[in-house]
């Protein structure tokens, strides 16, 4: 029963996570045949943020060193697929 639940958990966090992904890379019509990444727009528009390809960078690659992190934290601790061995 454990085990499920974990297993359940484990497939419940990567769905989340490649759905973020999917978030995070959708392009948004910003004006005829001009094309910019939904969450920058958003994140520009919450925040008041200049329209700077340095920031825009900056909040993509701390995006996804954020998922990667998660997914590497979910297989490690939710998903043990061995266990350790006692060597003599």
């Amino acid at each position: 029963m454990r085990k499920a639940l974990r297993t359940i958990l484990g497939v419940a966090i990567v769905g989340l996570v490649l759905h973020m992904a999917d978030l995070a890379t959708r392009d948004c019509r910003i004006a005829p045949h001009v094309y910019d990444d939904c969450l920058w727009i958003w994140l520009r528009a919450q925040l008041g943020l200049p329209a700077s390809r340095f920031l825009r960078i900056a909040v993509l690659e701390c995006v996804g060193i954020f998922l990667a992190l998660v997914l590497y934290l979910t297989f490690r601790y939710v998903f043990p697929f061995r266990k350790r061995m006692e060597h003599s």
